[in-house]
């Protein structure tokens, strides 16, 4: 069983100081279309404020008990397997899995190839951090960090919703 997190504290800005970034749509709405189509789940969203909550709340209402989910069900089907925290440390004891965090930049040396992942018993929580990544500083410790993504262009930095497409397509071949 594969679940999957989104966090929003603690995670890096521009200059690499811890922040929390703030929910954005289209992160909920993405973040559970690609999980609902890879068979990943729970899928959290991990944030401090009460009123980030209410917002994501608000926004599943639409869609799992009102209009929305009458002219789309499979936007009902993807959100009904969203679950909200306060934290990171919340989530992974809802989750009681192996924590795999993800970055472009891995602060370790030794990673672990998502593909290895598939391979592992048991359920497995993969953590994709907002901004400019997880701040590694205050976070529980993981299993491990994940291998980055490896492009062929100059740019080392992919949206969080590109990362989780590609690492989750990379666990389900």
């Amino acid at each position: 069983m594969i679940s999957v997190a989104l966090v929003h504290h603690p995670v890096l800005n521009r200059l690499g100081e811890s922040t929390t970034t703030a929910v954005t749509s289209m992160d909920v709405h993405d973040f559970s279309r690609t999980c609902a189509m890879y068979d990943a789940s729970p899928v959290y969203i991990a944030h401090p404020a009460p009123g980030m909550h209410e917002m994501v709340g608000d926004i599943c209402g639409y869609w799992l008990e009102g209009e929305g989910g009458m002219r789309n069900p499979g936007r009902r089907q993807s959100l009904e397997n969203l679950r909200l925290a306060y934290s990171l440390e919340e989530v992974i004891d809802q989750a009681g899995a192996s924590v795999w965090y993800t970055s472009a930049k891995p602060p370790v040396a030794s990673t672990t190839p998502i593909e290895e992942v598939a391979r592992i018993e048991g359920p497995q929580l993969i953590v994709f951090g907002t901004g400019w990544g997880l701040d590694h500083h205050h976070l529980p410790t993981p299993t491990g960090w994940l291998s980055a993504i490896e492009g062929i262009g100059k740019v080392r930095h992919l949206s969080v919703r590109a990362a989780l497409a590609i690492y989750l397509d990379r666990l389900r071949r």
